[in-house]
């Protein structure tokens, strides 16, 4: 019964993410500010992945071979396909992140995120995407002894036959012939490769997020060179940036890491029923902080959802509210710093 409310749990998820993010995207492709520069760019890449990720999500949800759409051979590609998403969104949050400090310490038209810059910026998360993806293809793949391994666990953690479902392994300590398990050279490699390039994002995460801090303080401080429209820009990019970090960082993140380091060390925590529930609740949650904390994302869903009588009042342009204006009480407006 707990497997079929997750497994509804789950569809349910990746649908709303679905919809969240394909509104996100045309949000962005036509309600963007012109002062984002290249940053729409990299929100439009974000937005695009997250909808991929759901779609595949959909595909290789927990089911048996019998009621799978596709072949167990293929369900293991695209297992190894969605596992790889884990770097590609973490890579990339590290690029929004180098992207808003040169931002804010540059302005929006950074000469190295523009042109043949940018693609180099985008193609950093694809060579991770496949890093991960080779050493899912060709070090996790199951066998007859990590069968047998799995089918007690598999029988109580998830009450399912190990034989009826496709799955893929980082078994850290095999058994051996004579029943003696020992470390697996490959699949410690790849436990190092998994430490070095989640550590470097997040490296890259927490050293720029500083930067980000410190910029912001210097932008909306009182008598700075930085018009209304660039402080409350740069602020609202900001904090979606923060929440857009600590959902996936609570989520999926940092479960999957603990998931996945531990066994290194032959410690079984035993945990995962419940890091695949909070897996499953990211991509719904992932478009939220831009439509919710970005105004010209939050008045486009605001008047998309309204009925279309209540739209008729004349609208009026964001951040359009000059320094030292006047204003009429029929036209006066409060200006938000969210």
């Amino acid at each position: 019964m707990l497997e079929l409310l997750k497994d509804i749990a789950q569809c349910v998820a990746l649908c709303i993410s679905i919809a969240l993010n394909s509104i996100l995207t045309y949000l962005i492709m036509t309600k963007s500010n012109s002062k984002m520069g290249s940053y729409k760019y990299i929100m439009m890449y974000m937005s695009l992945s997250a909808l991929c990720y759901s779609v595949l999500g959909l595909i290789v949800r927990p089911v048996k071979n019998s009621t799978a759409i596709f072949k167990p051979v293929v369900m293991i590609y695209l297992m190894s396909f969605i596992c790889a998403f884990y770097f590609f969104f973490a890579s990339l949050i590290a690029v929004h992140f180098v992207y808003r400090y040169n931002a804010l310490k540059y302005g929006p038209n950074w000469t190295y995120f523009k042109g043949k810059f940018l693609f180099c910026w985008f193609l950093i998360s694809p060579i991770l995407y496949v890093n991960w993806t080779l050493n899912c293809l060709l070090v996790f793949q199951p066998n007859e002894n990590n069968t047998e391994f799995l089918r007690k666990r598999m029988k109580n953690d998830f009450g399912v036959n190990v034989d009826d479902i496709t799955y893929i392994i980082a078994e850290f300590y095999p058994m051996d012939r004579n029943g003696i398990r020992t470390p697996s050279f490959w699949t410690f490699f790849s436990g190092i490769n998994f430490l070095v390039m989640t550590v470097a994002s997040l490296i890259v995460i927490l050293v720029f997020g500083f930067k980000c801090y410190y910029e912001m303080t210097r932008v909306v401080m009182p008598g700075r060179n930085y018009s209304i429209t660039q402080k409350l820009l740069q602020t609202q990019l900001f904090r979606a940036l923060v929440f857009q970090t600590l959902i996936p960082s609570v989520i999926m993140y940092l479960p999957l890491f603990v998931l996945f380091i531990f066994p290194m060390f032959n410690i079984d925590l035993g945990f995962a029923h419940y890091v695949s529930i909070s897996i499953s609740l990211y991509p719904a949650l992932d478009a939220l902080p831009n439509l919710l904390f970005i105004r010209d994302y939050r008045d486009g869903l605001s008047n998309f959802l309204k009925k279309p009588h209540e739209t008729t009042l004349k609208s009026f342009e964001p951040y359009s509210i000059r320094r030292g204006s006047r204003l009429t009480s029929a036209t006066r407006s409060t200006v938000h710093l969210s």
